[in-house]
């Protein structure tokens, strides 16, 4: 019995019976571990240990894999906030379960607070032999799952973390249809969060010129230059909640207040919640070309050309 908890240990707490065997453990020691209600079973051919990540779990007992935002949110990769459990499951699969209790019906999956990804035509995508989705298979769905802003702040994300390449974002993306492909045109792998992302693209969206991580003498990196001289810093959470993170920011402002750059410094809320707000001061300051150096900033020789 050892054996089996030993091999399913190492297979991350939950694996197909075939994987087990192939492990070299038999059917037999697995009924007994079953029996001995060490060894969970999940549905038909999957098993695992009681104390195994749960999402994985509640998954595996719907009939599929844990996939899409279940996947990138273990991943941490930028995505939509969905505390939803996202299983990919057959294209055809029928007789999927509660993800609590394999022997109830799974019925409407909101009702359990499920998403089923009925599994994307990908031909050159290899089916994972584990309980958890691929994040070539998670991003796949997730592409579709999303919003098109969120799902470009995921492909931005994952880029800019090195997790995908351009290329093979490229080739995951031609595996959709051709609406999604034209993502590609607005991925960016230099963004350093989600919230420059939403903000990048709201920019975009009335035509308001901006570069993104431009670097200012004294300042370093800004998030994003509007124009010549209107910065937008985007404040994350997790980013900014200590004390010296918080001295930097307040360095930088003044650093940047000394040159003659204007800052909006947003936080997490106002970027995802206020964001109608936010543009509607930005195209404002456009609009009097406060984003431009004036003649009175080349007379106190503040234009600065980054």
């Amino acid at each position: 019995m050892n054996h089996v908890l030993e091999q399913l240990e190492r297979e991350g707490g939950v694996s197909s019976t075939v994987q087990l065997q192939l492990a070299g453990v038999s059917l037999t020691e697995v009924g007994r571990a079953i029996r001995a209600q060490t060894v969970l079973r999940l549905r038909s051919g999957w098993v695992g240990l009681p104390d195994a990540p749960q999402d994985v779990l509640r998954a595996v007992r719907v009939g599929g894999r844990l996939s899409c935002l279940s996947v990138l949110q273990r991943e941490k990769l930028w995505c939509a906030r969905d505390r939803r459990l996202h299983v990919r499951v057959p294209t055809r699969a029928t007789h999927l379960s509660a993800p609590h209790d394999r022997s109830v019906p799974l019925g409407d999956p909101a009702r359990w607070g499920v998403v089923v990804h009925r599994a994307k035509r990908a031909y050159d995508l290899d089916e994972p032999s584990g309980p958890v989705d691929t994040l070539e298979w998670a991003l796949l769905h997730a592409v579709a799952c999303q919003s098109k802003a969120d799902a470009i702040v995921t492909l931005d994300s994952a880029l800019n973390k090195q997790r995908i390449s351009r290329w093979e974002l490229e080739f995951l993306l031609s595996e959709l249809p051709a609406s999604y492909r034209a993502y590609l045109d607005l991925v960016d792998p230099t963004a350093q969060s989600g919230l420059e992302t939403k903000a990048r693209l709201g920019l975009r969206r009335y035509n308001i010129p901006y570069r993104s991580q431009v670097a200012i003498p004294g300042a370093g990196y800004v998030d994003l230059l509007v124009g010549d001289r209107l910065v937008l810093e985007l404040d994350g959470r997790e980013f900014h909640s200590s004390d010296e993170a918080y001295e930097e920011d307040r360095r930088r402002d003044l650093e940047l207040h000394e040159r003659g750059f204007m800052v909006i410094r947003l936080t997490y809320d106002q970027v995802m919640q206020e964001w109608g707000r936010v543009i509607a001061l930005i195209r404002a300051l456009v609009a009097r070309d406060e984003h431009r150096w004036a003649p009175r900033h080349r007379k106190a020789g503040l234009t600065l050309t980054v």
